[in-house]
């Protein structure tokens, strides 16, 4: 039995056809989507319809679907969520909102479990460390290979007592999340973790790629191949420029554009950023007043290359 695994589409509806049409081609026969479909790219609706044309697919939902729930206002900072939520289908959305946070499954006697979040399996232990906030300082230099991360995240957490005492209470098997936009995977005496990192939006600090793992379960002997497919990023930004998207939630839109840009987080630090600049001008208004999102991402574009230069290397 070969699955693909399919985290963080955000939206990024060509980039996950890439990734079913190679998941085809190299013998997929199941498929685990890990959350967080929607909000960035604006083609959540027609990702929702792929996945659920796929007979069999099994899905959990992530914390971005929460996001859809955005209350209606002025302000800028919630725009891209409500216009993602505008654009989901009714159906849709019911389909969204039906989902289970965790699902567990069992192929040829072994257990795969699947969550959002790493927190579900082993708290906040791979987050100290392996979070696309701290990535950029952990790798300043440029782009990462994926021999050296995997290698860093193999031995770092080995090395980590918390964590071992988390992982020791879970039973021998597969736990797969999503949620940190980390491509990555290793096993630690019998437990294997799996993050097939970002289909969508990938923050990893590597190859601007549509992200995906295959796990492959024969005779109780398991298998993992990441795999990753570059395309044109350049095109995929002008696509998104004729959307709706584009021109209700243009900021937002631009930032993730820069994320692309560089495989590199961005959104944690212009909202940080956004902060800094209210606080400063004395508004106290959350989410952000437009005017003030606007101004602060007139801010963070004048500042951000100085202040966090790791964020923006190749």
């Amino acid at each position: 039995m070969t699955y693909a695994i399919i985290s963080d589409i955000h939206g990024n509806a060509p980039s996950l056809q890439l990734v079913l049409a190679d998941a085809r081609a190299h013998g997929a026969d199941g498929y685990l989507f890990a959350g967080d479909y929607c909000i960035s790219a604006p083609w959540a609706n027609e990702v929702i319809g792929l996945i659920r044309s796929i007979p069999g697919a099994r899905c959990i939902r992530g914390n971005d679907e929460d996001h859809l729930d955005a209350p209606d206002g002025d302000d800028g900072q919630f725009e891209v969520s409500r216009w993602c939520a505008r654009a989901i289908s009714p159906d849709n959305r019911a389909w969204l909102d039906a989902l289970p946070e965790e699902i567990a499954l069992d192929c040829q006697g072994v257990t795969i479990r699947m969550a959002h979040s790493s927190e579900a399996f082993v708290g906040k232990t791979l987050h100290e460390h392996f979070r696309t906030s701290a990535l950029p300082a952990r790798y300043p230099e440029g782009a990462v290979s994926r021999e050296a991360l995997l290698d860093d995240f193999r031995h770092t957490l080995a090395q980590d007592e918390r964590f071992c005492a988390c992982l020791a209470t879970l039973q021998q098997g597969i736990y797969i999340f999503g949620h940190n936009h980390i491509q990555s995977h290793g096993c630690f005496d019998g437990r294997w973790l799996i993050n097939p990192g970002s289909c969508g939006l990938p923050l990893d600090c590597g190859d601007f790629c549509a992200a995906y793992t295959l796990l492959t379960i024969e005779d109780g002997v398991i298998s993992v191949e990441e795999r990753r497919i570059p395309y044109d990023v350049e095109a995929l930004i002008a696509q998104v420029k004729t959307t709706g998207q584009y021109q209700n939630a243009r900021i937002w839109s631009e930032v993730i554009f820069s994320e692309w840009h560089t495989c590199r987080e961005k959104v944690y630090f212009f909202l940080t950023c956004a902060d800094e600049y209210a606080r400063r001008t004395g508004d106290e208004r959350r989410p952000f007043a437009r005017d003030t999102w606007e101004a602060a991402y007139a801010a963070w574009q004048d500042c951000a290359g100085q202040r966090w230069p790791e964020l923006f290397v190749r």
